[in-house]
């Protein structure tokens, strides 16, 4: 019905009740009794993205707003004042953000601090914490948490020549942009190999290093991306042959190798060299031989975080 209704941890608002009240952890709170957020009037939503503690949300009208921690601009409102914890702006007050003239937004994704935007002319813009190049402008200075940042003063990321983008995904300290020519790139914090290329280096915070001097990832011989996923400190893309490979950090088995070792920081473990995840593997142990035997299963989409 196009209702919005959050619960978890709100200690910043992020949920968007006006309080900082927590949901969810106890009998009696869902159900009926989890309220729907209020949103301006008359207006929906169409999607919503959740980071580690602010959450948006795309409406109807093809505008964003956004709730919760503000201590960097990820909420896109050129201050640094919290929405929805019972002491700033509630949500329904709270003015949708200002992408550029006439610019709206097809999708949105939130990080840990920061947050982006597919804009409805194929260009992507980011805003928050800067720290690492995950804004991809070329330096470190935080935006939307002062007045006059955001807007037509907001550039677009330059993803290189003649490229556009079809998707955009947000990770704890890095984001990726996947391009209309299929292919991927990242940039941000380059721990773990989360980037995809070959080092651990930090790609977006140096002038330089965006545009044309963004290398695409390499995720195989011939293979292209359908869709992708970066999550706290690893990446996921589903590939042309509904495949899914997973790169950076392996703790916890977050990469579905088999193993807790981490991919993407020399070039040797990316490419053809990067394993695809296995899909519904039926594994027969018999009393003197073992056989294993996959079958593939066409994925329709990956999530990562």
């Amino acid at each position: 019905n196009a209702t919005v209704k959050c619960w978890g941890r709100s200690n910043s608002g992020q949920l968007g009740y006006n309080d900082t009240v927590t949901r969810g952890d106890g009998a009696g709170e869902m159900g009926n009794a989890l309220p729907a957020i209020s949103f301006a009037a008359g207006r929906t939503a169409t999607a919503i993205a959740a980071g580690a503690s602010h959450t948006c949300a795309l409406l109807d009208n093809a505008q964003v707003v956004c709730w919760g921690d503000n201590a960097y601009g990820q909420l896109g409102q050129g201050n640094m004042d919290n929405i929805g914890d019972g002491i700033g702006q509630t949500v329904a007050a709270t003015p949708t953000i200002d992408l550029g003239t006439s610019r709206t937004a097809i999708a949105i994704s939130a990080g840990d601090l920061h947050t982006c935007a597919l804009l409805d002319n194929a260009t992507v813009k980011c805003w928050g914490m800067s720290s690492n190049g995950r804004l991809g402008t070329g330096d470190t200075n935080d935006l939307g948490d002062d007045p006059a940042e955001m807007g037509d003063a907001l550039s677009p990321i330059n993803l290189g020549t003649g490229l556009s983008a079809v998707a955009v995904t947000t990770g704890s300290e890095h984001t990726c942009v996947l391009l209309t020519n299929t292919n991927l790139k990242c940039f941000g914090n380059g721990m773990d190999g989360r980037l995809g290329y070959g080092n651990q280096n930090s790609i977006g915070d140096g002038p330089g290093e965006m545009g044309d001097a963004l290398a695409t990832v390499s995720l195989g011989t011939g293979r292209t991306v359908l869709a992708v996923s970066a999550g706290l400190a690893h990446t996921c893309a589903m590939l042309d042959n509904s495949t899914v490979k997973c790169w950076g950090n392996g703790g916890s088995g977050r990469r579905g190798s088999g193993n807790i070792s981490r991919a993407g920081t020399s070039a040797s473990q990316m490419g053809d060299n990067l394993v695809a995840l296995s899909a519904g593997a039926l594994v027969n142990t018999g009393t003197t031989t073992t056989t294993t035997t996959t079958r593939h299963f066409p994925l329709l989409a990956v999530v990562a975080y």
